[in-house]
Formats: C-alpha cells, sequence, structure tokens
C-alpha cells in the first residue's frame, strides 16, 4: 500500500484569489457597512429609510466594481465615495438615523490607501456634507442638533480611518500597493541572517534530522530509527536514519506513517522482520503548531507506554521547530541559487555569446574578401575555432538552466543535458537510466545533477574520447552515478583546477563517495563513480533492469551535420 498525501484543500473563487489583501478588506467594509444599514432600514419601516438604503447599497457596489477594476486609483475613489455618500445620508437625516453607519466606510477605506490626503478629505467632505451642506434651514439650533446626531459618527469614522491605516502598516505585503511584500521581505531575510549566525545547530536540515535521532535515543530504546521529511513535492522523504539500511525499509509506504501522519498522533503496532523475530514499529509526528512537517518511525522491543510516547512528542517539539526552520531556509537557497543561474544564463546569452555571434559575422566577410588562399584558410581556423566557443557558450547556458524540481526529475533532467551533449560535440553519449518509484530529495538530485555535469563537461573538453557512457541507477534514498569514457585518462592535475575539488565537496554535502581514477580494464579512459548508499549493501545487489541506451546522435552523424 503506497504511502499518500492527504491534505484538506479551502475552496478558492479565482476572483476572490486574484485581489490583492486591501481590495478584499475594502470589499468587505463596504459589505459590512451597507449591510448594517439595510438591517437598520428593515427596523425602520418607513419609505426614506428604504429609498436611502437602495441608493446607498448601489453605491457600495459601483465602488466595489470601481475599487476591482482600478485597484491603484483606492484614494480617489474613497474621496469620491465620501461626496456620494455624504449627500445620500446627510439627505435621509434626520428621519433614518441608521444612515450614517456608512459614514464609517469612506474614511476606513482611504486609511486602506495609505495616504493621509485622502483620510482627511473623506472627513472634511462628509462633515460639510452631513453638518452643512444638507441642513435645510442653516440656524444655531438647526446646526447644533445635527452635530449631536452626526458627531458621534464622524469621530469613530476617523478613528476607523487610523485604524485601517495602521492595519495596512502591520500587514505583510499589503503597503504601497504592492502585494509582493518587498520590504517585509527584506526585514526578514535581514533577521534571518542575523539569526542564523548566532544558531548553535546551524541551518543544516541533514544534521538536524540527526539531533532527532539523538532525541529519540535518550527516550526510547530504538534498534532503528528515521527521519522522513515532506519535501517541496509533498513527498516524505528520509533525511537521517539510525542502522543501516533503515531508510530502505523504514520508508512513507508503511501504512503505519499514513496513520500517523492523518491522524497527527503517534502510532505503534507489532510487525514481523526479516530475521523471524517480532518488534514493536512506532511512528511519532514531528509538528509545528497544527501543520506537519514529518515523522519518526523508530523500531524497538516492547510496546511503549502512551506516557513515554507523549514525553518524547514533547522533547522532539524544539527540534522540529529547528527543523521546519532548516527545510524553509534551504527551500530558500535553492531559490535563490536557481535564479542566481538562470541570471547568470541570461548574462552569457545577452553578452559574450553575443559578441562573439558578432565577430563571427566579421570573421565571414573577411574570408569574403580575402586577398589569398593563406589568408583565406587562417580566417577559416578562426571562424572554426568561433564556432566551437559558441557550441561551449551554448551548452553552459544549457547547463545553468537544467535544474530539478518537483515536476522534473534527475533523470528527464540527465537525460536532456546528455541529448544536447550527444547534439553539439564530437561524443557518442549512451545512457543507462533506471529509477525507483520514488525520488531522492531536490537538493540530493541537484547536487548529483552538478557532479554528473562536471564529469561530463571534463570528458568533452579534455578527454578526447569518442564515446561517454552514463548510467544512472536511483532507489531512494540510495543512488549510483557512473561515468566513462573512452578518452586519454586522467592527467597531471593544475594547481588552480577546482573541478575535482568542487565535486567532492558537492559529494560531502549529500553524505555520497565519489572516486575518480582511470579505467582499469578495456581501453584507456577515466571513471568517475558516484555512490550515495549506507555503506555496507551496495545499490548493484538489487535487481534491476536498466532501460534501453537513448538514441542520441552519433559522431558521424554530428559532423555531418556540422559540415566537418
Amino acid at each position: 500500500m503506497k504511502w499518500r498525501r492527504r491534505e484538506v484543500r479551502v475552496p478558492t473563487v479565482p476572483f476572490i484569489s486574484s485581489l490583492s489583501r486591501r481590495q478584499i478588506t475594502a470589499v468587505a467594509a463596504r459589505a459590512f457597512g451597507a449591510g448594517t444599514v439595510l438591517l437598520l432600514a428593515l427596523v425602520d419601516h418607513s419609505l426614506r429609510a428604504a429609498a436611502s438604503t437602495a441608493l446607498i447599497c448601489g453605491l457600495a457596489a459601483a465602488m466595489t466594481t470601481l475599487t476591482v477594476r482600478l485597484p491603484a486609483s483606492m484614494a480617489p475613489l474613497a474621496t469620491l465615495e465620501a461626496l456620494v455618500s455624504g449627500v445620500l445620508i446627510g439627505v435621509a437625516l434626520p428621519d433614518f438615523a441608521g444612515a450614517l453607519a456608512y459614514s464609517l466606510v469612506t474614511p476606513f477605506v482611504a486609511g486602506l490607501s495609505r495616504r493621509i490626503g485622502a483620510v482627511v478629505s473623506t472627513v472634511i467632505t462628509l462633515v460639510l456634507l452631513l453638518d452643512l451642506l444638507t441642513l435645510t434651514e442653516i440656524t444655531a439650533g438647526a446646526l447644533a442638533d445635527r452635530l449631536e446626531l452626526t458627531l458621534p459618527w464622524l469621530v469613530t469614522s476617523a478613528g476607523a480611518a487610523l485604524l485601517a491605516y495602521w492595519l495596512v502598516d502591520v500587514t505583510p505585503g499589503a503597503a504601497a500597493g504592492d502585494d509582493t511584500g518587498y520590504e517585509s521581505a527584506h526585514r526578514l531575510l535581514t533577521q534571518l541572517r542575523t539569526v542564523a549566525r548566532r544558531l548553535s545547530a546551524g541551518l543544516d536540515p541533514v544534521g538536524i534530522a540527526q539531533q532527532v535521532l539523538s532525541e529519540v535515543a535518550t527516550h526510547v530504546s530504538a534498534v532503528r530509527a528515521v527521519v522522513l521529511a515532506r519535501s517541496d513535492g509533498g513527498v516524505l522523504q528520509p533525511l537521517a536514519e539510525q542502522g543501516d539500511g533503515t531508510a530502505r525499509d523504514l520508508t512513507a509506504d508503511d501504512p503505519l506513517v499514513m496513520d500517523c501522519w492523518t491522524n497527527e498522533a503517534p502510532v505503534q503496532r507489532p510487525v514481523d522482520v526479516a530475521s523471524g523475530g517480532r518488534c514493536i514499529r512506532v511512528a511519532v509526528p514531528l509538528q509545528v503548531g497544527v501543520r506537519m512537517i514529518g515523522v519518526v518511525v523508530l523500531e524497538t522491543e516492547r510496546t511503549q507506554p502512551a506516557t513515554a510516547l507523549r514525553d518524547l512528542r514533547q522533547a522532539l517539539g524544539e527540534h522540529t521547530v529547528r527543523l521546519d526552520t532548516a527545510l524553509l531556509f534551504d527551500e530558500i537557497r535553492t531559490l535563490a541559487t536557481a535564479e542566481e543561474r538562470r541570471r547568470l544564463a541570461r548574462e552569457i546569452h545577452d553578452g559574450i555569446a553575443q559578441e562573439i555571434a558578432s565577430i563571427g559575422y566579421l570573421v565571414d566577410d573577411l574570408v569574403a574578401n580575402a586577398d589569398s588562399d593563406e589568408q583565406r584558410v587562417g580566417l577559416g581556423g578562426l571562424r572554426q575555432e568561433l564556432t566551437r566557443l559558441t557550441s561551449e557558450l551554448r551548452l553552459s547556458i544549457f547547463d545553468l538552466r537544467s535544474e530539478v524540481s518537483s515536476t522534473t526529475g534527475l533523470g528527464a533532467v540527465l537525460s536532456d543535458h546528455l541529448r544536447q551533449v550527444g547534439n553539439r560535440s564530437g561524443l557518442t553519449v549512451h545512457l543507462t537510466l533506471a529509477e525507483g518509484a520514488k525520488r531522492l530529495p531536490t537538493t540530493t538530485e541537484t547536487e548529483i545533477l552538478r557532479i554528473a555535469q562536471e564529469a561530463i563537461t571534463n570528458c568533452r573538453k579534455h578527454a578526447g574520447a569518442r564515446n561517454l557512457h552514463v548510467s544512472l541507477v536511483v532507489e531512494a534514498p540510495y543512488a549510483r552515478l557512473t561515468i566513462t569514457d573512452d578518452g586519454r585518462g586522467l592527467g597531471t592535475p593544475r594547481d588552480d583546477s577546482f573541478g575535482l575539488r568542487t565535486m567532492r565537496e558537492r559529494a560531502d554535502r549529500v553524505g555520497a563517495s565519489l572516486r575518480v581514477r582511470n579505467r582499469t580494464s578495456g581501453s584507456h579512459g577515466t571513471e568517475v563513480t558516484l555512490v550515495l548508499e549506507d555503506r555496507r549493501r551496495i545499490i548493484e545487489s538489487r535487481r534491476v533492469r536498466p532501460l534501453d541506451d537513448l538514441e542520441l546522435p552519433s559522431r558521424a552523424v554530428l559532423a555531418h551535420e556540422s559540415g566537418r
């Protein structure tokens, strides 16, 4: 039985979801004001009350439509609404005092616009219309009676404007008419940078997951344990394990994990083990507030009391917050890295690539106007070199834009990359790909992809090979990548060469072993092997029937297409 993510989704109306928070608040304020006037009119039972209510409700509907269509004009619309509503309310007074309830709406909407001038103009407009311009006779007594009736509402409306102004100020992403919230993001990221420097555990999800396992060991005598955390694709992925091969056996496919995730409570039940005995398998939720972020699965020799599981869950609370923070930071870092790679790709494409292409056109003109065959041959060689550089830049741009995501896995991205290499180089590429149903974490897949790209680039540029063989086998949480060629093999490393060092750093980051050496069998060449495993059971022990080699362009076809 496969584990499936269960979520409660709140239905969303496309119209409402397209509005900003300020627009939704303004619409809600008008609806509340018009609804209040309507209720008071039902109590009044007078013809004037009914007519005034109908006009006010029509005004609220019209201003709502304009606010939705013209979100940037909230301040002038509030002033216009104060002018019209002031006339309607003033005419209804003193027979229908309930119409004054709508006088709170326009100053509140003006406050949402974050314009002090709009707030002042709406309040002054209401004062003039309600207390002066709509009076049938301007006398001291009439003015005193009108002020006695309207002054409490006008003071309250000024307070509503200040409340709206403050509400926008404290609402993330609502300032300056922009819901992107760059100011809030800047403030939060600055705080994150300061806090991250002080964190004792850092922001490494795997390291914090190891701390979770250490906390489990202090409360429960577990034979094996694994921390499963939800990835950006909504799938539970192992972050850390206790015991070799634990992550292979204690997976998110276990119905016990699904019960724990659904019920948001610890679950335990006896299970049979491979050795023939029985053990107790326990799943404890990792929860931040009301939000589930993962599950700890462990095996013990005896049933755990409910008090022990409750104490363990409480003890994991602090670690859960740390783990959730680390996962969030890791996601932000991944997004920032992807955006930076796309920016570099744009810079290369719009900058140096265009310059080299322009130089190529100039060389073509020189070749056409060459005075001798010797000049023509020399310029032809220069043109070929420029063509090679252009092809290299295109591959670099493709490398920068290649990235795994929640919808595109490692195998698909690697296949596209090798297809581009086969199209733009003199290599015959052979790919053997075998992926299981479950994926590795996105960050792990990204590091493996970058290692593969570096190894393939080294082969393409320096090996002088004719054939490139790439094999990728993934059985999450384990994987094996092998890249071999029939080139000249490893040479003497240069002091300024950082390729192998970067590959080893990436391998260490995901806990994998990397081996780079000359081929020991067959022809000359280089072999790069990356193994992500439990260090004892290798992934080839699983019987895998690989897919057929992809049909990639051969060297002869490429030579024909490029005219060589």
